[in-house]
């Protein structure tokens, strides 16, 4: 098995019964989840859930996609008639082309090597429609508190830490990693994740 996807079902297999809760950080994006209520909003490396809760209550179709079967499990325990995939982004992404037209990956694109990280940036592209928005979260490098800087270095920024692989960003690499794509938003930012704070970019791109 996958050790990524070992480690992380070992996480939800140990919180089953721990509800969600999210943060309302995607207020700001209002204007550009209303363009999505008639089309499914692809919540992108779902884990806990937070996300899928937030747009479930506020009406919205969600599709919730993970590569760990325990976390989408786990999810449809809190959440009736879920639709759910189970994949991993390496793969590519099991949508048509242009049948999307809002993405959401909040903490869960930074697990992979920069040529991964583009190639999954080219499967959402391809999945979005023409103006369609990805909007997302990512580590920072100045995120110390969950590893920045730590581990065994494998590319610029990108460490394996204890058998866990983890990418950390600054601005010029986000830049670059999303230069063709229209940024509307880019700010570091400070949130409490698993009680600690978190270090994290806040990204919306729309698809050029």
């Amino acid at each position: 098995m996958n050790l990524q996807k070992e480690y992380w079902n070992k996480i939800y297999e140990s919180i089953l019964d721990k509800k969600l809760k999210y943060d309302p950080w995607l207020d700001k994006y209002e204007n550009i989840l209303m363009k999505s209520k008639d089309t499914p909003i692809i919540d992108l490396g779902c884990g806990f859930g937070n996300d899928t809760l937030y747009l479930k209550e506020r009406k919205y179709e969600v599709i919730s996609c993970d590569f760990s079967e325990k976390a989408l499990r786990r999810l449809s325990n809190f959440i009736d008639n879920l639709n759910v995939k189970c994949f991993d982004m390496k793969d590519g992404l099991p949508f048509q082309d242009s049948s999307a037209k809002v993405i959401i990956s909040d903490l869960s694109l930074h697990y992979f090597t920069w040529n991964e990280t583009q190639d999954i940036l080219k499967e959402i592209k391809r999945v979005l429609i023409n103006e369609g928005t990805l909007i997302c979260r990512v580590n920072s490098t100045r995120d110390m508190n969950y590893g920045a800087g730590q581990g065994i270095k494998i590319e610029e920024n990108f460490y394996n830490i204890d058998g866990n692989l983890k990418r950390f960003f600054n601005e010029s690499q986000l830049r670059e990693l999303f230069r063709e794509w229209d940024i509307l938003y880019i700010m570091e930012t400070e949130i409490n994740r698993y009680n600690m704070s978190k270090i994290a970019w806040e990204i919306s791109i729309k698809k050029m």
